[in-house]
């Protein structure tokens, strides 16, 4: 496979498996990927076809590498675009406090009721971000996936009304 990834003996094997996915390795691939990983533990999910994720952005935003959020997303949880549960949305109330703002969702089941959890960008987070240099990518990159996901983004629970929104209630 052709890519661009100076592999690293001392990479966990899921930052290089992103880097496969997404063809490349970034520092916006690596947040979602650490809010994808984070969420599945969270929600005690296994993914793929039980969640539902958006990734709320300022509509600026909709463009790469910004968006790029959304491969680690895909690459950690098992949401695709394929199967329609990974969505990139904008809309001001959810942004009015920061962005990117990811809502996961694990939806409802015979078991369990629909949870979810949201996760909105810390200023810690953009200093990181706004500091990356497009020469030192990869270092950058690999700096940020040693992170504490609670300092690069305030976790809470989803309320009733945000899950209501998500449709996946």
């Amino acid at each position: 496979m052709d890519f661009y990834l100076d592999r690293n003996p001392a990479d966990p094997e899921w930052l290089a498996r992103i880097a496969v996915f997404h063809g490349h390795l970034g520092p916006w691939l690596v947040t979602g990927a650490l809010v994808g990983q984070d969420a599945i533990q969270r929600l005690n999910t296994p993914g793929h076809w039980k969640i539902d994720v958006t990734c709320w952005m300022p509509s600026d935003k909709h463009r790469t590498p910004f968006t790029c959020i959304l491969d680690g997303l895909q690459a950690s949880s098992g949401a695709t675009l394929g199967k329609q549960n990974i969505h990139l949305a904008c809309a001001p109330d959810v942004l009015a406090g920061g962005w990117p703002v990811v809502h996961v969702v694990r939806v409802k089941d015979r078991d369990r009721p629909a949870e979810g959890v949201a996760y909105r960008a810390t200023d810690d987070l953009h200093s990181l971000l706004q500091a990356v240099r497009s020469e030192k990518l990869e270092e950058y990159s690999r700096d940020l996936a040693r992170e504490d996901v609670a300092r690069l983004f305030d976790i809470r629970p989803m309320n009733q009304a945000e899950l209501a929104g998500s449709g996946r209630s």
